[in-house]
């Protein structure tokens, strides 16, 4: 499965900033027993960090920003909960993104927009560094209705919101207009609330092309077939599993390719006729 696809005139990469080992007590509903592969011999599912590089007409955007220098231990009353023996030492470990920039051949400098689909640390996290905006050229935008419950509602000792109240007061924060609006020639964002409250989606239309960036809308790849897998994040479970329901319905029938900020397999899918997952950097 490729890292890169192109869409049109546009080049897509997703970058690794870091990777998080998640327990099966992290999706409620799902049966792990229908999907053994899912979980390795530790117990856990392991899940990319990081961000997608968007370059094209419109120019080079990031879309999420990485979870920033995190080095989390695993818990270990989760792994007490989940039964584990072995569990990884970590349950997420990051600090990639400037690397896997480098490597793709982008500076920080380049990027001027930032497109956050919502403002958990894993995509917000590369926004500041040392106390400046790490994107010095980049304006960030996310959804309104994320910052009282994320950022003012967050529990004392969650790095979230420092990191947003230093980026709101080095001046670079815009808000996404409420609903759907296109905000650059052929990029459309869309309020989906579920996963949280101001949760988006972008989607990248060229040249008869389309590329849906679904943030966490989407954890498991199994989730297409089983719509009673839920994430132990999500704000509203119910409302989450209908917007995921409508975009795989929408997906399959145009023919989008769909990019999930956490998924490698695929990395970049389409949805077939008979509701499988096809590798759409091999179509």
């Amino acid at each position: 499965m490729s890292d890169t696809i192109t869409i049109g005139e546009y080049t897509i990469t997703a970058l690794r900033d870091g990777d998080s080992h998640l327990p099966a007590s992290a999706y409620p509903g799902a049966n792990f027993f229908e999907h053994p592969d899912t979980l390795d011999a530790s117990g856990t599912h392991r899940i990319r960090i990081g961000a997608h590089l968007v370059q094209g007409p419109a120019g080079t955007l990031l879309i999420d920003a990485g979870a920033g220098e995190l080095s989390m231990p695993f818990p270990a009353e989760l792994a007490e909960l989940n039964g584990l023996t072995d569990p990884p030492s970590h349950m997420a470990e990051a600090g990639s993104l400037p690397a896997a920039l480098a490597a793709a051949g982008v500076s920080p400098d380049d990027i001027s927009k930032v497109l956050v689909t919502h403002l958990h640390l894993d995509h917000v996290g590369w926004i500041m560094h040392d106390g400046k905006p790490f994107f010095p050229n980049a304006e960030v935008h996310y959804g309104a209705a994320d910052w009282a419950p994320l950022v003012e509602g967050a529990p004392d000792g969650d790095p979230t919101r420092p990191l947003m109240e230093s980026a709101a007061a080095a001046g670079i924060l815009r808000t996404f207009a409420p609903g759907t609006a296109e905000i650059l020639p052929g990029i459309t964002v869309a309020h989906v609330p579920g996963h949280t409250p101001g949760h988006v989606t972008i989607e990248i239309e060229s040249q008869g092309q389309r590329i849906l960036f679904v943030g966490d809308l989407i954890e498991l790849p199994a989730q297409l077939n089983d719509r009673g897998i839920h994430f132990m994040t999500d704000h509203d479970r119910d409302q989450a599993a209908a917007a995921r329901a409508a975009l795989f319905a929408r997906a399959k029938a145009d023919g989008i390719v769909i990019a999930a900020a956490h998924l490698t397999n695929p990395t970049f899918g389409i949805i077939t006729a008979d509701d499988t997952w096809a590798d759409a950097s091999n179509s």
